[in-house]
């Protein structure tokens, strides 16, 4: 891999990682040479899915839960405490939901709001205090490309509430981008369209017959195809981009 993609050596954590998408992440960037720290509310199911992965072997697996800032305090501890910094960072955790805004359970959509939108800050601000502030770094947030477009994609990619967290996950974005760029810290986003993990909690080709139709490119997405973009994020390729939403759906919404 040439230096100006590599990732070589670097601290990356990646929240979330007991998924699809977050696992083939981590996969990637410890595929890339880079320290990886794998973080998951079920560290057992994270455990079992790295055992799994390609590069799997070289990835430091911890409990964490997100909503709570003593939790994520306590993997920073142990990242300095092992590699002494954290140059980049993957906020990819995050849940399903389908709450109506007017007459959803509150708890629930509060939980949903909490863990898909609060955290990314929560976990930013705490990262970039301990390890970026006066080093820089990057910072990548998982969004998503159909549902952060609200009312009109809703019902086809998840609840009202879902709809709303991965918003909030996007300005999050552009304000930490705006905020951090003194500080020579990245803030990129990627928007996810239709990918095929367990979340959607359906056969592949159950997914590929509702979906792929309405797909340009003719398929679904799969985990890897949002990975290599997250390890493009935090190479020295992507310098100049800060602020950025980029989609990966397969042109099934086209930005721009």
């Amino acid at each position: 891999m040439t230096e100006q993609f590599s990732v070589e050596d670097r601290t990356v954590l990646v929240t979330g990682a007991g998924g699809g998408i977050g696992s083939a992440i981590a996969n990637a960037f410890r595929q890339g040479g880079a320290n990886v720290l794998a973080t998951d509310a079920n560290l057992e199911n994270l455990r079992d899915i790295l055992t799994r992965l390609p590069h799997g072997n070289g990835i430091l697996p911890m409990s964490m839960d997100v909503s709570r800032e003593d939790d994520v305090g306590r993997v920073l501890d142990e990242i300095a405490k092992r590699f002494g910094r954290l140059d980049v960072l993957v906020n990819n955790a995050g849940i399903k939901s389908a709450q109506p805004l007017l007459t959803g359970d509150a708890e629930k959509i509060e939980k949903t709001i909490q863990i898909n939108s609060v955290a990314v800050l929560r976990c930013a601000k705490q990262t970039i205090e301990r390890f970026m502030k006066s080093k820089g770094g990057r910072i990548v947030n998982v969004g998503s490309s159909l549902s952060s477009q609200g009312a009109v994609f809703n019902y086809q990619a998840g609840g009202a509430d879902y709809c709303l967290s991965k918003a909030i996950v996007h300005d999050v974005t552009k304000l930490l981008a705006y905020e951090c760029a003194p500080l020579k810290i990245n803030v990129n986003a990627i928007a996810p369209g239709i990918i095929d993990t367990p979340m959607h909690g359906r056969p592949r080709e159950e997914t590929e017959a509702r979906h792929s139709g309405r797909i340009p490119l003719g398929r679904v997405g799969q985990p890897e195809d949002i990975a290599g973009l997250a390890v493009f994020l935090a190479s020295p390729a992507a310098s100049y981009m800060t602020g950025q939403i980029v989609h990966v759906n397969g042109g099934m919404l086209m930005n721009g």
